[in-house]
């Protein structure tokens, strides 16, 4: 690595430090809670019967307790062919489920022992490093400021969400994060067969990815500096790029006939819907189209018809877009989709400075929810294996409602102040007057 300057080499050593601070310190929370909290249902029963059923022959769909996209249940069997190398054997020998007295539980009973939390979690850390880094380089990119990275980085790696995800609950929103975060990395520079690879993984591992696709089609097609020729050859790249690893990620679930398994968390969705006069609710996204595609056809319409500062208004546009599904009160999200937003928080932090911190901490609220809606189950290892807690105080619920309901509300209220804050200062800098003069003149 060479420097201009020896400024430039005292910014980027304070940085470094800076960053390994953070990592240490990010670290060490995660490792405090990584063997002492675990998820009923996706670690004690999805994850141990994916990472178990390897040794029996069986595909990460046929042990029926995994419904996600491939990638993760994929990695899953790797973490468990790594354990199986350290003579681990099977994952039942080696760490056995322990069955709790049916009163004290809310739906899955069960959990698995500390070694097994801590070892399974591994590889979604390991996510959360890699987010933090892309989230440094993306606001690198898009200030040149190295402290500003730095705190990019710090946004990421020590967002209580990220570590309720990964560290706590064991979910992979990490790995999609990190994709979606170096994809914008990569479109801006133009790479796009690799940024159709990377937005491939990215939606495959879990599919909110999808949300910032159809901006990136539309940038394209709106540089009036190339020919539409040239323009229909770079979308073809991408398209090319994300279907290759497509027919990859999936092929192991074609050839096994499982494939409509695999999109088991899209159709549970859709096929709770009745009706657009429902109330708002993640198991019916059918509630939310319209709004949605009102929304994604008048940004898709503005970044078409944007002559000038192309670039500026595609991040904001993804702002909007990231955050256009939180903006319904009293909707009940689970907890961990509040990282959807992150990579908003970093372009907002690039783009307005310190106003970003505002909806940043609006994002405690997601895993404090998670913490009242879960407490009984996610710390039943501490209570099982240790002193700390006695296995007979914990509760089944949070016993304060008010308390509750009062989390979910701001919670749920969380997208819908980051766009008023966004709304706020694109008015002021009149960026949106810019906009509408764009539509005004384009008929």
């Amino acid at each position: 690595m060479s420097f201009n300057s020896e400024k430039e080499f005292v910014t980027w050593k304070k940085a470094r430090n800076m960053i390994l601070l953070i990592l240490v310190a990010g670290l060490a929370i995660r490792f405090i809670f990584m063997p002492i909290t675990s998820s009923p249902f996706d670690i004690a029963a999805g994850w141990v019967a994916v990472t178990d059923g390897i040794y029996a022959g069986d595909t990460i769909y046929s042990s029926g307790w995994y419904f996600y996209p491939p990638i993760w249940g994929q990695l899953l069997s790797l973490t468990g062919l790594i354990g199986d190398f350290f003579g681990a054997g099977s994952f039942g020998d080696a760490f056995p489920l322990i069955y709790l007295d049916e009163r004290l539980t809310i739906g899955y009973g069960f959990l698995t022992e500390l070694g097994y939390n801590f070892f399974i979690k591994v590889p979604a850390v390991i996510f959360d490093v890699l987010a933090a880094w892309a989230g440094y380089a993306l606001v690198k990119r898009l200030t040149g400021d190295q402290k500003k990275a730095v705190i990019g980085f710090a946004l990421m790696f020590l967002a209580p969400v990220v570590i309720m995800s990964s560290a706590m609950l064991n979910m992979f929103d990490s790995i999609m994060i990190f994709l979606m975060l170096l994809s914008l990395l990569t479109f801006m520079d133009e790479r796009y067969f690799l940024t159709g690879i990377i937005l491939s993984l990215a939606v495959f591992t879990k599919v909110f990815a999808l949300l910032i696709i159809p901006l990136m089609l539309a940038y394209v097609l709106s540089n009036r500096e190339i020919t539409i020729n040239e323009r229909a050859k770079r979308i073809i790249y991408a398209l090319a790029g994300f279907f290759f690893i497509a027919l990859l990620v999936y092929l192991p679930t074609i050839i096994s006939g499982e494939f409509m398994d695999s999109l088991w968390f899209l159709t549970s969705r859709g096929s709770s819907y009745n009706g657009f006069s429902t109330n708002p609710d993640f198991s019916n996204i059918f509630f939310f189209l319209p709004i949605i595609a009102i929304m994604y056809l008048s940004a898709i319409i503005l970044m078409l018809l944007r002559k000038t500062e192309r670039e500026k208004t595609f991040l904001w546009l993804t702002v909007l877009c990231l955050t256009m599904m939180f903006i319904f009160p009293f909707v009940s999200y689970t907890p961990t989709y509040g990282i959807v937003m992150l990579p908003a928080i970093l372009i907002m932090y690039s783009l307005k400075g310190n106003i970003a911190i505002i909806p940043w901490i609006l994002l405690i609220f997601f895993p404090l929810h998670g913490l009242l809606h879960y407490w009984e189950s996610m710390f039943y290892p501490l209570a099982a294996f240790t002193e700390f807690i006695d296995m007979g105080n914990i509760v089944e619920r949070f016993p304060n409602r008010t308390i509750y309901y009062t989390v979910q509300m701001v919670m749920s209220s969380a997208g819908m102040v980051i766009m008023a804050i966004m709304a706020y200062y694109l008015i002021k800098k009149e960026e949106v007057r810019e906009w509408i003069s764009t539509l005004r003149r384009s008929q």
